[in-house]
Order: structure tokens, then sequence, then C-alpha cells
């Protein structure tokens, strides 16, 4: 069972960072930076170009990269000053704290999406922006936090509303589920917590007894990169309900472990899991998405360290898990 010490550790450490951060925040506020514009519409386009969504155009990813630019340097920027804030610089939580509020006011990816491909980029920042923001929240004044408050859970309310719940169930409802499920842990929202969970246990029902995904499976030379792609929102929905108290592992006989030792052996084997997808090779993933490792090596050392060869130990940094994800896991997790 996971334990709520971790929670109530990590709500005291952010209210006395709280206390510090608010004594000095005339003087952070004068080394802050202006944040950008807020930028309310998201374009993009779709960049797969075949129906088992494994060949992308590479063109199309560039001009999306390219549209997304601001939204993206202001997400990476908010994180990496909660980090720092998170590891006990009051300046930068302060700073943070000023660029969300103006996001907020400005109603940030409020606005037009030109796609449903623009809809699922909201999500996945989205996602990112409230795990920071959970690390800082209790820094910041009442009327800011309620300001912030109100702004990531419409942000949240959009995720569910575009996402809906599709009658064939991939990885785009497990990060719908995390992005709600962080929005929740930091405002309470009880609407979005209750979707996060069912999104989770919907997770859990479409692992099959071998530990694969059947539609990431279908990815083709993709289908490892994509099944970590799935298990990665799923264990940060568990490690956020471990802040609530609340144990997700369990969930569904504890279905995630499959998910998580196929991953881990693809890692090991790749040529193993090809064979699974019926390709001759996959694309391994690589990188800041193998980010859930920080925390599910932590919490279960066992289940990753029998056979290291193949597996990254961090650390780990990405933006849509919310920045440095081996900091957070240490914070997180009760060691």
């Amino acid at each position: 069972m996971v334990s709520k010490t971790p929670a109530l550790a990590l709500v005291l450490a952010l209210a006395c960072l709280g206390l510090i951060v608010l004594l000095s925040a005339p003087a952070a506020r004068a080394a802050c930076d202006d944040p950008p514009p807020p930028v309310r519409d998201i374009i993009a386009d779709r960049f797969y170009v075949d129906t088992a969504s494994s060949i992308a155009d590479k063109a199309i990813i560039a001009r999306n990269k390219t549209a997304l630019a601001t939204i993206d340097r202001t997400l990476i920027t908010i994180l990496a000053m909660e980090d720092r804030g998170f590891a006990g610089d009051r300046v930068s939580s302060a700073c943070a704290a000023r660029w969300l509020l103006n996001w907020a006011k400005g109603g940030a990816m409020l606005g037009h999406m030109s796609s449903q491909q623009a809809k699922v980029e909201r999500k996945w920042r989205t996602a990112g922006m409230a795990v920071g923001y959970l690390k800082i929240r209790g820094s910041l004044e009442p009327a800011d936090q309620a300001t912030i408050d109100a702004w990531m859970n419409a942000l949240g309310d959009h995720v569910v509303a575009d996402q809906g719940w599709p009658a064939r169930r991939n990885n785009h409802v497990y990060w719908a589920g995390f992005a709600a499920g962080a929005v929740g842990t930091a405002t309470g929202a009880g609407r979005l917590l209750d979707y996060s969970r069912r999104a989770f246990d919907a997770g859990m029902s479409d692992i099959r007894p071998d530990g694969t995904l059947p539609l990431e499976l279908a990815r083709r030379q993709k289908a490892l990169d994509y099944t970590n792609h799935a298990l990665a929102p799923l264990v940060m929905a568990a490690e956020l309900a471990a802040l609530r108290g609340e144990d997700w592992y369990g969930h569904g006989d504890g279905a995630i472990h499959r998910l998580a030792a196929r991953v881990l052996a693809g890692l090991r084997d790749p040529k193993g899991f090809a064979a699974l997808a019926g390709e001759p090779s996959v694309d391994v993933p690589r990188g800041g998405l193998l980010g859930w490792l920080a925390f599910y090596r932590l919490r279960f050392p066992d289940r990753v360290d029998g056979a290291p060869a193949g597996v990254p130990s961090g650390p780990f940094h990405y933006p849509w898990l919310g920045g440095d994800l081996t900091l957070t896991a240490n914070a997180w997790v009760k060691r």
C-alpha cells in the first residue's frame, strides 16, 4: 500500500517554502523577467500520414513546432523556475508564480483550437503545467491561487471535453486522465479527479495478460515507443494519487506492473518486442519520456534493477510530465 506520509511531508515542505517566498516576494518580483504575452490559440496539424499512425511527415512536425514555440518556451521556462523553487530557490518560485498568474489572467490555451491535433497539444501541455504548479502552489497568496486555480480548472475541463470517451481507448485517454488528475490534485476539483480515476481504471482494463496494450502494439515500428508513451501518464496518475493518499498501483490486480514489465523487457530486448508487434524492428524510446522510471524505480526497485542493461537511470526531464522528474520523484516518493 502507498503511505500517506509522503503527501503530508510534501504539504508541510511546500507550506514552509510558501512562507519564505511570500516574505521575500517584492525582491523576487524585482529580479523576475516579464513573461511573454499569453498565447490563447493553438495551431497544429496531424503529422502521421498512414493508417497505423507510424509514419510521420517531418515538414508538418517542423511547422507545428514553430507554431507552438512560444507556448513551449514559456512552459519550459516556468517549469525550470518551479523546479528551482521546489529545490529551495524562493526567487525562482516567486517568478514562476508571476508568470503563471500572467498567463492565467490572459486565458492562455483557452482560445481557438485549429484541429484535433491542437487539442492534443493542449492536453500534453496542460499536464506539464499542472504538475509544475502543484510544486509551488503553496507559496502563492490565496487570491493568486484562486486566479490560477480557475484557469487550470478551465484547462482541465477542456481536456476532458476534448477527449470524450471513445469506444476504442489508446494513450490519449490516459494522457487526458493524467492531465485532469494533475489539475485536480492542485486545485481540488473533484470532477477532474473522478475523470482521472476513470481513465486510469480504463487503462488497467486495457492491459492484456502479457502486459501489452493492443492499440499501441498496432503502431508497427513505433509499438514500443507508444507503449511507453501510454505507460508514462499512467504511472504519473498513480503518483498523483499517492500524493492524495490513494494506492492506484493495486488497481486492476496490479495490471500496471505487467505493462511496466513489458516496457522494461522491450528496453532490454527490442527484438523481442518487435516480434510481439510483428515487425522486423521497433523504435526504442529514449530521453525524458522514460521519466516515469524515476518514480517507479524508487517505489519498486526490485521490479527495475534486476537486469539494468538497457534501462536508463536518468536524470530525467520532460515538460509534459512536469519538468525535472528526478527531483520530483525524490521529493514525492518515500525512500
